[in-house]
């Protein structure tokens, strides 16, 4: 029998677990088979207290640290769970790069932000727009009272053109005039409307008289003031 199997049987005996046995031979150097049962006897009563404890301290620190490794990924699943970071702040969401595949809560949000810009850029160009033309058609107002053009002919700028309203109220003038124009025409040819004369005064014969002596002492005596104004 080997030196190994007899303090393997030793070791059994003495209520030393065999798997020693190896460790004994090694650190004692037992080489004899007398020194067997006195090597068994000294790593019992002095190395195996110390290996068991150090085993123990082992166990007890492999299971803290199991415990927190534990307890860590538990803390850190439920962060992931409601999106927080360690300092305990909500995730910051990246946007995702192009050509990446994007979330589709990110995407349901860029969209509704997106519309959101889209939505408050036309209403700051409407009120621009509405703004301008309001200030536009006051000018035109003016320009039409001033021209005395019917106040109804406002409708007729365009307050959009590029046209200055300047030009586009003269425009409207000389097309007004031309419209009164053509309607006397029209009643004088018709004999509804004549224009006035204003008939010679009537004076009495002293009066011609007195009328053609003060021709006579003029300075161009062929021209005869009858009195017409």
């Amino acid at each position: 029998m080997t030196i190994l199997e007899l303090l393997q049987k030793n070791c059994k005996t003495k209520g030393v677990d065999a798997k020693h046995a190896a460790r004994i031979e090694k650190t004692l150097k037992v080489t004899k088979a007398e020194d067997v049962e006195t090597a068994v006897d000294n790593f019992k009563e002095n190395i195996l207290p110390v290996i068991e404890e150090a085993e123990a301290t082992a166990k007890k620190d492999a299971e803290k640290e199991a415990k927190k490794t534990a307890s860590k990924e538990a803390v850190k699943a439920w962060r992931e769970k409601h999106g927080l970071e360690e300092d305990g702040k909500p995730v910051k969401k990246e946007d995702p790069k192009p050509g990446e595949d994007e979330p589709s809560w990110f995407k349901t949000y860029r969209e509704q932000k997106d519309q959101e810009i889209e939505d408050l850029k036309k209403e700051i160009k409407t009120g621009k727009t509405e703004a301008v033309t309001a200030e536009r058609k006051s000018e035109a107002v003016k320009l039409i009272g001033g021209a005395k053009l019917p106040e109804s002919w406002v409708g007729r700028v365009d307050l959009t053109s590029e046209t200055p309203l300047e030009d586009q109220v003269e425009a409207l003038k000389t097309e007004y005039t031309e419209i009164q124009q053509t309607a006397i025409n029209a009643k004088v040819e018709s004999g509804e409307y004549s224009p006035s004369f204003q008939q010679p005064k009537e004076r009495s014969e002293e009066e011609w008289a007195k009328l053609m002596d003060e021709s006579e002492e003029s300075s161009d005596p062929g021209v005869v003031d009858l009195g017409i104004k």
